[in-house]
């Protein structure tokens, strides 16, 4: 298949009356029929080393280079220089894709001066950010890692519930295809650690080693 035949604009696939958007990921979009939701939210859940994050990453990348779907990515927990590394690995060329403004990186992890952009109380700033750089960047993908670090940030579950149900409900009114990571404690065990996770996604995939 050509560059262009494959950037060439196809209609969502169509299944049991939800639109798909192709992830291009290898097996996946089989299992899946036709790949995630269109304009909703896919929690990945899974215990530490399984793929989450490669997965999250890989779903914006191939939006790009496949589709010419611009993405931005999240990160609570690496670095933007950390993933840019991990990402030369697969081959991926990062830095370019930044440069051409076709991925945006958004840096929400943890401040070692103690100043974040989540904020004390709530994730208002991180909302604003992110809302200012999906149409900035006409992003049609956003990848979010992880949620876990987001609860683990603060004490209060039901705040944080909150929150996060704010946030979707926002990339939900932006019209976005997002994916959201989560680590789960057990393989076989509660879908994620906080037992709450779940209720805020549309729908759950779950990877195991």
């Amino acid at each position: 298949m050509s560059q262009n035949e494959q950037r060439e604009p196809k209609k969502p696939p169509l299944i049991g009356g939800v639109e798909k958007i192709r992830t291009m990921i290898e097996g996946f979009d089989d299992i899946s029929h036709g790949g995630l939701p269109i304009s909703r939210t896919t929690l990945i859940s899974g215990t530490s080393g399984t793929g989450k994050t490669l997965l999250s990453l890989q779903f914006l990348y191939n939006g790009i280079t496949c589709f010419d779907e611009s993405g931005v990515f999240v990160t609570f927990e690496e670095s933007p220089s950390d993933i840019i590394k991990n990402a030369h690995i697969f081959g991926w060329n990062l830095p370019r894709l930044i440069e051409e403004g076709k991925l945006f990186i958004l840096d929400a992890s943890p401040d070692p001066e103690g100043q974040d952009i989540v904020g004390n109380f709530d994730l208002s700033a991180l909302i604003e950010r992110l809302q200012y750089a999906i149409r900035k960047y006409k992003a049609k993908r956003v990848s979010i890692d992880s949620i876990t670090a987001v609860f683990q940030q603060y004490e209060a579950m039901g705040v944080v519930r909150r929150e996060i149900f704010r946030l979707v409900a926002r990339l939900k009114q932006l019209s976005v295809t997002t994916v959201i990571t989560t680590e789960r404690s057990e393989e076989y065990g509660p879908v994620a650690s906080f037992g709450v996770e779940e209720f805020v996604s549309d729908n759950v995939v779950i990877v195991r080693n």
